[in-house]
């Protein structure tokens, strides 16, 4: 089977989210022998044509560059990008795109001939893209969409104040939604229509239990990690006051985080007010290569999100047999039975977060104890089994139309 994966972006930074999810789901449909396509508007404006992966081939459509430009505002510093708005998108930006990428994505179908399109999170070009060429008649295939995420407030380059859910809402045409959560699945309920929700399904996703398992050969380095987007829905800003409260506690204490965000300024700031900045082990971006290595040197894994559609670095940190800190609520409460495999907290609480980190750093047994438990969760998020079941979904499609 042919399999094109649909997404309106790839993250040039590196893979996260459901960049990560198509990266060890194409591993896994290879080894069953199927083929992957991953098809994506370019993010920059000197991107490749093509990117030869080892287990799929990405393709850019540059359509009209407003993904490139898009990439390039948000490097901008928050103050400078408002004038630089202005410069950089135009009102028609939308339309021109669309028409764009749907010549160029009909003639990649024709040429790749996929058995089934998959989108990703497709809210805002290739939705439309996708509508206009099954009224065409130039998508004979079925077209299924995976929601990855919750809805978020937008400006589109008209101005105009949305949400991706809504300008995924009024142009929809698709023959199965999978929502990754409850949470996610409850939201798209509130945004589509009768006929569309009842085309809702929710499947988790899947993680490689081959790369993400405990590795026993690596010593602990930190006692704590963060791994993710430095940004607010994240409670990144309740870090600096988390260890605070810990340092009297636990003096040696060692903190490491990685990524990048609109927060990182103001984090690192905090940090050196409230003299803990000698705590952190900042990395930066790192490659994928290196994420389970890093979950493997710590000793807890913190995610105390304020909103989070479902939570694939939680599911990593526990398929490492380390034990995580997150919040009740949205997806972790889908994924952590409550000190059982992971232990949660309420959101914004940071005296609770602190204290739920005092307790595990305090008790080894705790810890292992979580750990085991967790990895024996975890297997019910197997990448392979994710393969398999949307294998069968596919399928099942392909048959039905034939009929």
């Amino acid at each position: 089977m042919k399999i094109l994966h649909l997404c309106d972006s790839l993250n040039p930074a590196g893979l996260g989210g459901y960049e990560s999810i198509i990266h060890y789901l194409s591993k896994a449909m290879a080894e069953k022998r199927h083929v992957s396509y991953v098809v994506t508007q370019s993010p920059n404006r000197h991107a490749p044509d093509t990117v030869k992966k080892q287990h799929y081939t990405i393709f850019h459509l540059p359509g009209n560059l407003l993904e490139a430009r898009k990439w390039e505002f948000y490097t901008l510093p928050e103050e400078e990008r408002l004038e630089a708005a202005g410069k950089l998108f135009k009102p028609s930006d939308i339309a021109e795109n669309v028409d764009l990428i749907e010549e160029q994505l009909a003639g990649l179908i024709e040429e790749l001939q996929p058995d089934i399109v998959h989108a990703h999170s497709i809210y805002i070009i290739f939705n439309k893209v996708i509508k206009r060429l099954r009224l065409s008649s130039r998508l004979g295939i079925p077209v299924i969409v995976t929601i990855h995420g919750l809805p978020k407030s937008i400006i589109l380059p008209d101005g105009r104040e949305s949400t991706d859910y809504d300008e995924f809402a009024s142009d929809f045409d698709f023959d199965l939604v999978l929502a990754v959560s409850e949470n996610v699945a409850e939201a798209l309920r509130r945004y589509l229509n009768s006929s569309a929700r009842d085309k809702i399904r929710v499947v988790y996703s899947g993680i490689d239990l081959t790369t993400f398992r405990p590795l026993r050969e690596i010593e602990k380095q930190w006692d704590l990690a963060f791994m993710g987007r430095l940004e607010a829905m994240k409670s990144v800003d309740l870090f600096p006051e988390m260890l605070s409260i810990l340092k009297p506690r636990f003096p040696g204490l060692r903190m490491m985080m990685t990524g990048e965000g609109s927060l990182k300024g103001w984090l690192f700031n905090e940090f050196e007010r409230r003299n803990v900045s000698s705590m952190i082990d900042y990395k930066g971006v790192v490659k994928a290569d290196d994420v389970p290595i890093l979950i493997n040197k710590s000793k807890i894994f913190l995610y105390p999100s304020r909103q989070e559609p479902f939570g694939l670095s939680i599911v990593e940190a526990m398929a490492c047999g380390v034990p995580v800190i997150s919040t009740n609520v949205f997806g972790p409460r889908e994924i952590i039975q409550p000190n059982h495999d992971g232990i949660t907290v309420p959101p914004d609480d940071v005296n609770a977060l602190a204290d739920a980190v005092d307790s595990l750093l305090s008790d080894r047994e705790l810890r292992r104890q979580i750990a085991q438990n967790a990895l024996r969760s975890v297997q019910r998020y197997d990448i392979r089994e994710h393969a398999r079941q949307l294998v069968s979904i596919y399928q099942s499609l392909i048959d039905r139309q034939k009929k």
